[in-house]
């Protein structure tokens, strides 16, 4: 019974203290931003934005995910075989690393084409490819162990000390070259711990075994295909408009998708409490109070980001300034990808509980290739902005294509239809809406404080109904 309450009581520690951290991590982003804004040109920014889209991207592709394996390895290898692995996999990670940045080095001029970047930023993304998949290898060992402090203290200092490493830098170069002040602040803490921790791990297990790879690929090329889609359709917008617009496009573009971040990171807060408790649910057949909770769960996050978009001119002043005043128009349509990665990823865990992982994969990286012909098509004809409503037809097309999946397995009876397409609607209004209401101040504030006192008095005539389901969640959890 004892080891049972100590059980509880380290999950939830370590839940709350991963949370707090993921919170504070991203937080920085919104924290560090009004600086970087106006301490760099329109240009450094947009180019910063277009780097990390690639370190985003070969990240993935380089790392394979492999730390998302550690979770079932731990399970089926001994203890001694078990680091074994992680060296193994972490060679193996530095092997695909090693062969891309051969293949820079043969074919340099291939590369700057593509990628559009200085030799010397190419070197710094490099030196982030070979170790960061050792450091993101040590905070998942030590999260599935339920070790949290160390993780949470690392993430957490990481999170404080790299951007102001980076600030300095930016006013150190900033007659020089302030972007690439910013991507050596950016990186090097990171860097340098991921170097560290390699040295770790090599020092627990120098033993490399091959046989290993075939389990870490069988379990990490799917996760990696599905999050390279993700990916895709999140910075496809920033490297194509680097190749067919200015960087001062870009940069209106990567203001607007920090701003939206707000309700992604809500979103994907929320959906790490609901997942476990909506298996549990479906394991018990107890549809009835998912759909409850679904249901109010969609027009909450619906209302939040109308909240974000009614505010949506004065979070880009202050996160950007008035040399961003344009990025106020391409906010609700990137804002609204948050809306539809509700859905999505609500499906996606309703396909992974009847274990059928492969078409997450399949359908994001098929829509993430869609949504890059699309975008250069749309620049074509429109003009810049056309990326961001492009973005939002691929995720509308991505959440009914895994509706139309999870109709085979239990959806209808968490989420009717009728629901379904009220949500759709609902979402696909608010652009409208918000560009309609950014045209007059007096009207947008009046509409604000309206919907202020609805909610509040909603709130207070549904208090009982809100306390008993929260009281039943906590109890079915």
């Amino acid at each position: 019974m004892t080891d049972k309450v100590v059980g509880k009581r380290m999950l939830l520690k370590s839940g709350f203290w991963y949370t707090a951290s993921v919170f504070l991590t991203r937080g920085m982003v919104f924290i560090t931003m009004p600086i970087f804004t106006r301490l760099m040109t329109k240009a450094q920014y947009g180019d910063f934005a277009v780097f990390c889209s690639w370190q985003s991207i070969l990240l993935i592709f380089c790392s394979l995910e492999l730390h998302g394996t550690l979770n079932l390895a731990r399970f089926d290898y001994s203890e001694d075989e078990y680091k074994s692995y992680i060296t193994s996999s972490l060679s193996l990670c530095s092997l695909i690393t090693g062969v891309l940045f051969g293949l820079y080095c043969v074919f340099p001029h291939i590369f700057d084409k593509l990628f559009l970047m200085k030799k010397e930023y190419m070197y710094v993304m490099f030196a982030y490819l070979f170790t960061a998949p050792a450091l993101t290898m040590f905070q998942t060992k030590q999260r599935v162990e339920y070790k949290y402090k160390t993780s949470s203290a690392i993430s957490i200092s990481a999170s404080i000390i790299s951007p102001a490493i980076a600030v300095v830098m930016v006013l150190v170069m900033r007659d020089n070259d302030a972007l690439f002040g910013r991507i050596i602040g950016q990186h090097a803490l990171y860097i340098a711990l991921g170097t560290a921790f390699y040295i770790y791990f090599l020092y627990g297990s120098r033993k490399i075994n091959v046989s290993y790879w075939k389990y870490a690929l069988r379990l990490g090329i799917p996760l990696a295909l599905s999050y390279l889609g993700s990916r895709v359709l999140l910075t496809a917008d920033s490297i194509v408009l680097k190749h067919m617009c200015t960087p001062e496009n870009v940069s209106n573009i990567s203001v607007t998708h920090s701003t939206s971040h707000i309700i992604l990171l809500l979103v994907q807060t929320i959906n790490m409490a609901w997942a476990p408790w909506l298996y549990d649910m479906l394991k018990r057949r107890n549809h009835d109070d998912v759909k409850k909770f679904y249901r109010g769960y969609l027009w909450m996050v619906i209302l939040a980001t109308f909240a974000v978009l009614a505010v949506g001119p004065e979070v880009i002043l202050v996160l950007g300034g008035a040399k961003y005043k344009d990025a106020i128009y391409l906010l609700p349509p990137n804002i609204l990808c948050g809306i539809f990665t509700v859905l999505t990823a609500n499906f996606v865990n309703i396909e992974t509980y009847h274990k059928k992982p492969k078409y997450a994969a399949i359908l994001t990286g098929g829509v993430a290739v869609l949504n890059v012909g699309l975008d250069i098509l749309g620049v074509y004809l429109f003009g810049y902005m056309a990326v961001c409503y492009t973005t939002v037809l691929c995720q509308l097309l991505l959440c009914l294509l895994h509706y139309r999946i999870t109709m085979k397995m239990e959806i209808k009876e968490i989420l009717s239809g009728k629901t379904f397409v009220a949500v759709l609607i609902a979402t696909i209004a608010l652009i409208p809406i918000a560009l309609l209401l950014y045209q007059s101040t007096i009207i947008r504030y009046s509409v604000i404080a309206v919907c202020f006192v609805a909610v509040v008095a909603l709130v207070i005539h549904k208090k009982e109904e809100i306390k008993n389901l929260i009281q039943k969640v906590r109890k079915k959890k």
